[in-house]
């Protein structure tokens, strides 16, 4: 599963992002200094941007670098920190199945009903399915979580 992650990230930071960042300032440029701005270039920002933000997801998860707050973890004994850590887990992959499910469905109605971007023929349906996948994997991360190891959550990498 690492792989898989690693690989998905390395797609969105190395080739998703770049591509990103050149067409916001191609489009800044176009705008301001020939007041030409892109006519496809919101719809296409910004389903690049859905999918750079949604491939950190399953990283995040492998590594327990989401944000949370952690006023009243950190005040407990490491035994309840671990169960905590446990529950928490368990929790996020609860959301993040749920996420994922709805996300695979809305992809297939999306299919079904032909939707696309305004400006330009983009089919939503495999982008809103790659979001539905980062978040099955983001799942799937969580749950490797809680498979006992002999350390607590929080060493493992």
């Amino acid at each position: 599963m690492r792989r898989l992650v690693a690989a998905w990230e390395a797609l969105a930071s190395r080739v998703l992002l770049p591509l990103l960042v050149l067409l916001v300032g191609a489009d800044v440029a176009l705008r301001y200094v020939f007041n030409a701005p892109l006519a496809w270039g919101t719809d296409v920002k910004e389903l690049l941007l859905l999918l750079v933000v949604t491939a950190g997801l399953a990283g995040n998860s492998l590594a327990d670098e989401h944000i949370r707050v952690s006023l009243f973890e950190e005040r407990m004994r490491p035994r309840a920190q671990r169960a905590f850590a446990r529950v928490r887990h368990a929790l996020t992959a609860v959301a993040l199945v749920l996420l994922a499910w709805s996300l695979a469905a809305l992809a297939l109605d999306m299919r079904e009903f032909g939707e696309r971007a305004e400006n330009v023929p983009i089919p939503f349906w495999p982008l809103a399915a790659l979001v539905a996948l980062s978040a099955a994997l983001a799942a799937a991360a969580e749950l490797s979580r809680l498979a006992p190891t002999g350390t607590a959550p929080e060493e493992r990498a």
